[in-house]
């Protein structure tokens, strides 16, 4: 066992003390993968950024921004038909008319949507008492619910959902 710990140890300080192609190593000079040299930086200050008439004047006349170009040397593109243009052609549909149920509605800060399987358009308001704690349906605007003892969050509640009564009997109530 002693041995085999002092091979392992020669053989960890040989991989550490050389570089592949057999010269020795010093620290941070070259990417052992790809050869190049590793540039250090510091970040305790950052690099003054160049100024853009030093940058200008390294670049060639190919690489510079298309606005220095002369305007007459640019085509002219036209959009591409697609679904943007074809939508700004059209015109704009005609505002949908409200019906004086849906206006107030939306005064009592309801939601006009449509509901229950048939889907009939009908006002869904918040309840002003939601997630109260509640024992029987008198207690609150809209359905005690008996599974969490709360006031319902909005009125109506379509589906199918256990309640208190006012009585304080829990029954299942469903709402198409």
């Amino acid at each position: 066992m002693r041995r085999m710990s002092l091979i392992l140890a020669v053989l960890l300080a040989a991989c550490q003390m050389t570089l592949p192609g057999g010269g020795a190593r010093s620290p941070e000079v070259s990417n052992p993968i790809t050869g190049a040299a590793i540039e250090v930086s510091s970040l305790d200050a950052p690099r003054p950024a160049p100024k853009a008439d030093a940058v200008a004047a390294t670049q060639p006349a190919a690489t510079q921004p298309a606005a220095t170009q002369p305007a007459a040397t640019q085509p002219a593109r036209a959009p591409l038909p697609g679904p943007e243009t074809a939508a700004a052609s059209e015109t704009a549909p005609p505002p949908v008319r409200k019906s004086p149920e849906q206006i107030a509605c939306e005064k009592t800060r309801g939601s006009w949507s449509a509901a229950g399987k048939t889907g009939t358009m009908l006002c869904v308001r918040p309840t002003r008492d939601s997630g109260k704690s509640c024992r029987k349906g008198t207690e609150c605007e809209g359905l005690c619910l008996a599974r969490s003892g709360t006031c319902a969050p909005i009125a109506p509640m379509f589906g199918c959902n256990d309640i208190l009564q006012d009585n304080g009997q829990r029954v299942t109530l469903c709402i198409d």
